[in-house]
């Protein structure tokens, strides 16, 4: 009688268990397919974005350097293309990487700033068709 009672309350223990495992492997299933669908929405944002900025680049509304920074801070969260792959973005980008910006450049000598956009703006019409060209293919490449 007690051997009975004993296996009964081990197999409703092994129920219970069983059934628990299987609610949280259906709950890490729907964990995996809610961070996929989040990751591909991520992604889709940031093609878009991409897009945007390329698209302004190439039709002069933005201009080149600071496209190139956007461009670089974008594609290296999407992984499948990084801005050291297109030469003239890459050369203009590690040329403005370290000027300052905003209230650094604010604090800059008028001298200093004139300096720096001369720089600037001198390699940004130095590499401006390679860049269009390049920006081409980085759209036509998010396809």
């Amino acid at each position: 009688m007690m051997t009975g009672l004993l296996l009964v309350i081990g197999v409703a223990i092994l129920l219970a268990l069983a059934g628990y495992s299987l609610y949280l492997f259906a709950q890490l299933r729907k964990q995996k397919r809610l961070y996929e669908q989040a990751r591909l929405a991520r992604a889709a944002r940031l093609k878009e974005s991409i897009r945007i900025i390329a698209r302004a680049m190439h039709a002069g509304e933005c201009n080149h350097s600071e496209g190139v920074i956007r461009l670089k801070m974008l594609l290296d969260p999407l992984g499948q293309k990084t801005l050291s792959e297109y030469d003239a973005m890459w050369r203009l980008y590690e040329t403005v990487r370290d000027m300052p910006t905003h209230e650094d450049r604010r604090l800059l000598k008028k001298n200093e700033r004139m300096k720096l956009d001369l720089e600037r703006e001198a390699k940004e019409i130095e590499l401006e068709e390679a860049i269009k060209a390049e920006v081409k293919t980085l759209l036509s490449e998010l396809q």
